[in-house]
Formats: structure tokens, C-alpha cells, sequence
């Protein structure tokens, strides 16, 4: 019986949901102190900008993410134009759960304090010093000068659950080039706890009871037990 659950399970993941993406073109260009209020969405998938101090904009810029064997050119980007705070702030809504990639930069080589924080359910997800050194250097990408070196920045990866998340930069301005959750239907969860015990971690990675309360990473998501 363990077996037919591990194969449905499997089956329904070949069917996850195709990645849905917010990122912007030139099309898309916008003043800082137009965008309060803002919502960009990829089906349900969203994103909303509170900027009611009107730093927000939108503009063309080329910058390229990924890895040096895999990479992905952007041409626009949206610049938050300062720090973020209650008046300042994006919010992402979460329509499954999945994995969550932000690509984003700080757009300075001499920033090298600035930090993006990723919450849901006022748990940090991620908070780290996103710098300009992180990039690689690739060769190729510039087709008038295939010598050069131009650089491909790293994307920020996390599990996330349906809900909300929000995004924060408490230190200084960032640059956000794209939004993409892949996520899979709610069922495979289901599937798996059928056919086999849960097995639960604390954010140490030490294995906990079942009647453990607090963040436990469980299937490799961080979940909220209470």
C-alpha cells in the first residue's frame, strides 16, 4: 500500500502547476509616486506595493540572473527607491504552496550592508546581505562583444505556503527584477502523510516529537505547528 501512495504522489507532482511569474517590460515604466497601491498579478499570484511615500518606480535596466551555465536576461526592473517601512513595503499573495524566487540586486558595487527579507506568518523565511560581488562573471552573453564579461546574479530560493508574503528592505533601496512561485496542488501533502510518518525538524535541524510546537521544517517546508 506504501508503495501505491509513493507512486500517486509522484504522479501528481509531474502535474505541479506551471511557474507563474511577475516581472515587468518598458511597457511598464511608472514614476516614483504613481505606483501606491499598485497590483501586478500572474493569475493569482500578486503582487501589491504600499508606497505612500512615493519612492517607487519603475524603469528599463538589463541585468542578467541565474548561474553561469543557466541564465535569464531582464529588462526592467522595480526600484524601491529607499528603505522600506510600514509606509513602504510589497506584498506577495501566495496561492499554493511552492517555491518562491526573487530576483533582485542592490544595482551598487560599493553597497555592501543592504539586506531583503522574506516573512510569512511574521516568520523570517529569508533575511541575508544581498551584494553585487555575489554575481559570476560569464563571457558570451554580449553578442557585440562576445570577450566581455558581464555579470549574472544569484536568485533567491524558498519554500513558501499559500498566504502571504511580505517583502522588506530595512537597510537601503533595492532593485527587484521578477517574482516566480512554482508551486504544486495541496493534495500531494495529503498523499504523502497517508503513507508514511511525519518526520519534523526545529530550525536546528534536530528531529522533534509530534507534539512539538513552534517553526518545524516538515517535507523540507518550514510549517507553523501551534
Amino acid at each position: 500500500m506504501k508503495k501505491i501512495f509513493t507512486l500517486i504522489a509522484v504522479a501528481a507532482m509531474a502535474l505541479s502547476a506551471q511557474a507563474q511569474r511577475i516581472s515587468w517590460t518598458a511597457d511598464d515604466a511608472a514614476d516614483a509616486g504613481t505606483l501606491d497601491g499598485k497590483e501586478f498579478a500572474s493569475g493569482d499570484f500578486k503582487l501589491t506595493i504600499t508606497d505612500t511615500e512615493g519612492k517607487v518606480a519603475i524603469d528599463t535596466n538589463n541585468a542578467y540572473f541565474g548561474t553561469a551555465d543557466a541564465n535569464e536576461k531582464f529588462t526592467a526592473r522595480l526600484k524601491s527607491g529607499g528603505k522600506s517601512s510600514s509606509k513602504n513595503t510589497l506584498k506577495l499573495t501566495i496561492p499554493t504552496a511552492g517555491t518562491l524566487k526573487v530576483y533582485v540586486r542592490t544595482g551598487s558595487n560599493s553597497k555592501t550592508d543592504r539586506n531583503v527579507v522574506l516573512t510569512q506568518n511574521e516568520v523570517a523565511l529569508y533575511d541575508a546581505i544581498v551584494e553585487e560581488g555575489q554575481a559570476v562573471k560569464v563571457k558570451g552573453l554580449d553578442q557585440s562583444d562576445p570577450d566581455k564579461e558581464t555579470n549574472v546574479y544569484p536568485v533567491i530560493s524558498v519554500t513558501v505556503e499559500a498566504g502571504e508574503v511580505i517583502v522588506t528592505y530595512p537597510v537601503g533601496s533595492m532593485n527587484f527584477y521578477c517574482f516566480e512561485l512554482s508551486g504544486t496542488s495541496t493534495g500531494i501533502n495529503t498523499v504523502k502523510a497517508a503513507s508514511e510518518n511525519r518526520v519534523r525538524y526545529n530550525l536546528a535541524g534536530q528531529k522533534v516529537a509530534e507534539g512539538y510546537k513552534g517553526v518545524v521544517i516538515e517535507n523540507g517546508r518550514k510549517v507553523v505547528i501551534k
